[in-house]
């Protein structure tokens, strides 16, 4: 494969060239070893950081730096050399220099090191992204041509040409990157026949059952897989010709590619000084035992554990370059998340899966369907701890984020995940772009998805824009993270004044009096005027009942006056979410001023009528404001606005026909 032109900033700098004594201005040096993909994502977040010093990465391949996640693509030939490059670093300071120089020599004392064509360079902070190199076996045959491991641009290399040629390969481990090989050596019709020496494929990121459905379907597409198998020896002379399996078993091949696992590449820092175990050991701030020298990606070591995937690197990048950039971020460690396609065959896993975990899970739930989808939650104490998704599954990134959440799964969703394979429903999403068209995003003004839309096309691109055309936002202001989803523009939540928790607070006070109403008993007066207590004369003087009788009248007739405010355009006085939270007071204080009007009794008749109206318009109410209270706190999503709507409506349907009930009550008190 012939190497392209290197062009800035990625281009070579030359041993004439000024770079070495680059920071010699004073300007700290931040140097950086390792040019994959977390070393290249770290320097670009320094850059977006505005770190004000100088940044060298130095890399050890004669390539540009590459996404080594699509080596598999490269070799099944499904993209090209130049799809895996990453693009140039931006940086309009001039702040990056990018050295394709091996580092041989660490001096921490001098806070210098040597690169392989013997210029030193210093610098103030040192970070080791060195990756890992494969791991092999120590088995009999090793050293044979026709054997290969899979693991940078160069092993790329040697297996495209190699698929050419081969007749017969076998992929020595079954765990994610031995599947994408074996599936990639399958380019030119060749047969592949893969060994693991586990009880199932991806073994670290796949149940018994996911794994069983993986083996399935490669061999589905001719790819014959061996279980707990193990290889023993490497056998042949000029060329390897066979694999023998620890079982016994003897696999004739010409081609061996080892996908065993990986070890940090650890070396460097290790004669350097730097304190390693099995991979540099980091704190939490992602710090060696030395000062100003970090580590980040698979060759370190956190809290014991060394994560062999790409995200936690890219997690652990971003954080380093926040500290380093004055920020205060710590690492807590991360939880890892596998997504990837094998043939057609989508696969999503994450959280604890593995079976370390085994005995920490006390609960998992599994769901079949007709289409061969396979889906498992992996519950603790009713807390999301992980899931396996084999097939389609479009609740994934909601998913990652219950699990890094610990979200508590309820009874509902269990039941509902057992039936249709799902957490929440089919609907529920939190992107409103995803609703229907007919999903209503604006209850104050009726406004639908598809209504906004429409504004959009024509040209209403943000939030204000469509609040402007549509009405949308303009009244209570709550549906305004939804237009910001829906406009694709980030969303900052108002103080909170008359909503949130003090709107909760006080629906609360007004459900446990509706409670209160149905639970506790009718009053029991007194047998004697002098044994009565001031509260029962609120029950038996005439002039008091008519006080409290027409104080409710009144507060009700206040209340109503917040549809004014909500349908009225030109009715503009105040903000709309103080306007409902006096409509929320004044329905506690109207249900108080009905125990001294009632004294928790139903009554009789058209009297019994009123009260269960008024109770049931003020309990609906109040389900109604815990939605809209909870809608700052919670992502109720689609389900959300429709619980709102729902109460909503309900609230105005039951006060329809109160007047009538109330004025049948005036007209029997006054004229029977």
């Amino acid at each position: 494969m012939a190497e392209p032109q290197l062009k800035t900033p990625w281009a070579e700098e030359s041993v004439s060239d000024p770079i070495a004594s680059v920071g010699l201005d004073h300007r700290k040096v931040l140097v950086i070893i390792g040019s994959g993909p977390v070393g290249v994502q770290f320097a670009q977040e320094l850059i977006n950081r505005g770190y004000p010093g100088i940044i060298k990465l130095f890399g050890d391949e004669p390539w540009r730096p590459y996404n080594r996640i699509q080596l598999s693509s490269l070799v099944a030939g499904e993209v090209r050399y130049n799809d895996i490059l990453f693009p140039e670093i931006r940086d309009d300071r001039d702040h990056f220099h990018f050295l394709n120089r091996r580092v041989v020599q660490i001096d921490h004392d001098k806070r210098a090191l040597l690169d392989e064509k013997g210029v030193t360079h210093r610098f103030d902070h040192l970070v080791f992204a060195t990756g890992s190199n494969p791991w092999i076996p120590n088995v009999r045959g090793i050293e044979l041509p026709g054997v290969y491991v899979f693991r940078d641009l160069n092993d790329a290399q040697l297996l495209m040409a190699r698929s050419v040629r081969t007749r017969r390969t076998v992929v020595v481990g079954g765990g994610l990157l031995g599947v994408e090989a074996a599936r990639a050596m399958q380019r030119n019709n060749t047969q592949v026949v893969l060994v693991h020496q586990s009880n199932r494929l991806m073994n670290r990121q796949l149940d018994v059952e996911g794994g069983a459905i993986l083996k399935r379907t490669l061999e589905g597409y001719g790819i014959e897989v061996f279980l707990n198998s193990g290889v023993r020896n490497l056998v042949g002379e000029r060329n390897v010709n066979a694999v023998e399996l620890r079982n016994g078993q003897t696999i004739e091949c010409d081609t061996v590619i080892f996908a065993t696992g990986i070890q940090p590449n650890v070396e460097l820092a290790r004669s350097s000084g730097v304190k390693v175990a099995r991979g540099i050991q980091v704190n939490d701030d992602l710090s060696t035992n030395l000062e100003n020298v970090f580590a980040v990606g698979e060759c370190a070591e956190h809290r014991g554990e060394i994560y062999g995937l790409l995200a936690p690197g890219l997690e652990q990048a971003a954080i380093l370059a926040d500290r380093l950039c004055e920020g205060n971020a710590t690492y807590q460690g991360s939880i890892a998340a596998t997504q990837l396609k094998i043939l057609d065959l989508p696969i999503f896993t994450i959280g604890w899966i593995s079976d370390e975990y085994e005995n920490q899970i006390d609960q998992t739930l599994t769901f079949h369907n007709e289409n061969g989808d396979y889906r498992k939650l992996f519950l603790k104490r009713n807390r999301l701890k992980g899931f396996v998704a084999v097939g389609r599954c479009d609740e994934r990134s909601r998913l990652q984020q219950a699990v890094v959440n610990e979200q508590r799964i309820y009874p509902w969703q269990i039941a509902r995940f057992k039936k249709e394979g799902r957490i929440w429903p089919q609907e529920d999403t939190e992107h409103v772009r995803e609703w229907p068209a007919s999903a209503i995003v604006c209850n104050c003004r009726a406004v639908d998805k598809g209504t906004l839309v429409e504004a959009q096309l024509q040209g209403c691109q943000t939030v204000e824009a469509l609040a402007q055309c549509t009405g949308a936002s303009t009244v209570c202001g709550s549906c305004k993270p939804l237009l910001a989803d829906l406009a694709g523009a980030p969303f900052e939540p108002e103080p909170v004044v008359a909503s949130g928790k003090p709107l909760i607070a006080i629906v609360a006070i007004s459900l446990l009096l509706v409670v209160a109403h149905f639970l506790l008993p009718a009053p029991v007066y007194s047998e004697s005027f002098q044994s009565a207590t001031w509260l029962e004369s609120f029950w038996t003087d005439a002039l008091l009942k008519q006080i409290t009788g027409f104080t409710m009248l009144g507060i009700s007739v206040a209340g109503i006056f917040i549809s004014l405010r909500k349908r009225v355009k030109k009715f503009t006085l105040g903000g709309f979410p103080w306007w409902r939270f006096v409509h929320t007071v004044l329905g506690v204080l109207a249900l108080i001023i009905l125990y001294l009007h009632t004294g928790f009794s139903l009554g009789d008749n058209i009297n019994q009528y009123l009260m269960l109206d008024f109770l049931l318009l003020a309990l609906v109410g109040g389900f109604a404001g815990l939605v809209i209270g909870g809608e700052r706190y919670t992502k109720m999503g689609y389900t959300g606005k429709q619980m709102r709507q729902w109460f909503t409506h309900a609230h105005i349907i039951l006060f329809w026909p109160l007047p009538v009930l109330l004025g049948f009550h005036v007209l029997s008190v006054y004229f029977f």
